[in-house]
């Protein structure tokens, strides 16, 4: 704090969430000193022109990037608090590996880094933005999701594994103030103009769970997180990491979310697309069953799915002339023609390219067999699965949720100060290992312990990592872009805790 004024420093403020986080913060009565990294100051001066004029003196821009250690020096000299929200996301992540890994694990490591090199790393209270991602693929037969399931991202997102092995430097990183938030998807006001120039709209499988949360919630919470953490309210927040979703009014599947899309033009997802288009697997969404956790701390869920869409509605009333226009012709020239993007499915299916075709469909004879038509494809939220009928609302109820959870491997109705060595050696079998540590002391989740994975690399990792946020092996379990080794079929052959969410989309 400098002159009786709290100072946050703030990556990623042109993106779509940390310019939620900037507009929040100037609307506190904190009166924060907000200090921006910013690599293009010239061109996000334009970006932010509105909030500039808001925050009058309170701003200050520094020119550079999360691979400047000066910029990052200056960026956190006398900061109470730092918000990461900077990452590269699809479909940029998508298309660039190995800037994508540059920025979110590496611009990650130089971050923290710098806080541990700062002289005050004791006072900094470092916030870190992680991502859904990190769970990978699920469908409906365990959509629902918590803290400590297994952390294993989809094949080929390159997003989830860059911010995999970034999560986890946070959190065996030392630091004495951090929290880590993995956020949902957000429905931003950039959303339908992204997903409407790439072929990343063709990766949200019909059928996968989803749990939004809107930009102005995020950018809520983050206010609030700073605010109550002031105010003396956080008291045993600090040091944990936990599930950010909007609850059960943002929770729907790919179909419902194309739907409520296209809805701005009167039309629907089948008036558009074709259901083999999409990838049936593969991808990543849940829903969550702790986001209340969060939300008791934070209080910021206020929009529902629908409050988003109502917003687009008057932002966006252009759409509106889709309604004159003839279903084939928007078909044709705004969706069809992604079809040949680079990012598209069915790309990679016209260029046979085997490893996608295998990871997103299961190979090319079960891309063959997807229903074509759509009076054929068996759509979730109708309450279909190619098993059979599904009771649709009784799958959403998060009262009935129990049923779908996934073991962790350990008694997890002890408390956390209580549990021992035995837990470890319980949490470590179930990943197909064992812990190599003979003692610790109880309750201690923090003090990292040795641990040893069945193809025998031995690591060191905190109790917390292992069995709260759903880590493994480092070297078997994280593969790194761009050339990784996604392996979770061999893996899952030796790791119960994958194993029971793994052969619900693969033949073993």
């Amino acid at each position: 704090m400098k002159d009786n004024q709290y100072v946050v420093a703030l990556t990623g403020a042109t993106g779509a969430m940390g310019g939620e986080v900037l507009s929040h913060l100037l609307k506190s009565e904190k009166n924060y000193a907000i200090r921006l990294l910013v690599r293009n100051p010239d061109s996000a001066k334009s970006f932010f022109k509105s909030l500039l004029k808001k925050g009058k003196n309170r701003i200050t821009i520094i020119q550079g990037s999360l691979q400047d250690d000066h910029a990052l020096s200056h960026l956190i000299e006398d900061a109470d608090y730092v918000v990461h929200c900077a990452a590269v996301i699809p479909p940029k992540a998508d298309h660039n590996p190995e800037n994508t890994v540059r920025v979110n694990y590496t611009g990650t490591v130089k971050i923290v880094d710098a806080i541990k090199n700062s002289g005050r790393a004791d006072e900094i209270k470092y916030v870190h933005i992680s991502t859904v991602a990190v769970y990978g693929n699920r469908d409906y037969h365990h959509p629902w999701c918590r803290m400590g399931d297994p952390v294993m991202g989809s094949a080929y997102d390159f997003y989830s594994a860059s911010k995999i092995k970034g999560e986890r430097y946070v959190l065996e990183s030392g630091l004495k103030n951090w929290v880590v938030l993995r956020q949902s998807a957000v429905y931003h006001k950039y959303f339908l103009a992204n997903n409407m120039n790439d072929g990343l709209m063709f990766h949200t499988c019909w059928n996968a769970p989803f749990e939004w949360i809107t930009d102005s919630d995020s950018g809520l919470m983050i206010e609030h997180l700073v605010d109550y953490d002031i105010d003396g309210k956080l008291n045993g927040f600090w040091r944990n990491d936990y599930n950010i979703g909007g609850g059960a009014s943002c929770r729907e599947t790919g179909y419902d979310t194309f739907n409520s899309g296209f809805a701005l033009m009167g039309a629907n997802a089948e008036k558009f697309f074709e259901p083999h288009w999409n990838i049936p697997r593969n991808f990543h969404g849940v829903w969550y069953t702790d986001t209340h956790v969060l939300d008791s701390w934070l209080h910021y869920r206020r929009e529902s799915s629908a409050d988003f869409w109502k917003r687009m509605e008057k932002q966006l009333w252009y759409y509106k002339l889709g309604k004159l226009l003839p279903a084939k012709l928007i078909r044709k020239f705004a969706i069809e023609r992604l079809l040949k993007n680079s990012n598209s499915p069915q790309n990679w299916i016209r260029l046979g390219k085997k490893g996608r075709i295998d990871a997103f469909w299961g190979g090319m004879k079960a891309y063959e067999e997807l229903p074509k038509t759509w009076d054929k494809f068996p759509v979730l939220s109708k309450g279909q699965t190619p098993e059979g009928k599904i009771d649709y609302s009784d799958l959403k109820d998060e009262s009935k949720a129990e049923r779908y959870k996934l073991s962790h491997g350990y008694d997890e109705s002890k408390a956390d100060s209580e549990l021992d060595i035995n837990d470890m050696k319980s949490a470590a079998a179930f990943r197909g290992g064992e812990v190599l540590s003979s003692s610790m002391q109880k309750g201690d989740l923090h003090t990292a312990l040795e641990w040893k994975c069945h193809n025998g690399h031995s690591f060191k990792s905190t109790p917390f990592a292992i069995l709260k946020a759903g880590f493994w092996c480092p070297v078997c379990c994280e593969p790194l872009p761009p050339d990784s080794n996604w392996n979770y079929d061999k893996l899952s052959a030796s790791i119960p805790c994958y194993a029971q969410v793994w052969y619900d989309t693969h033949s073993k």
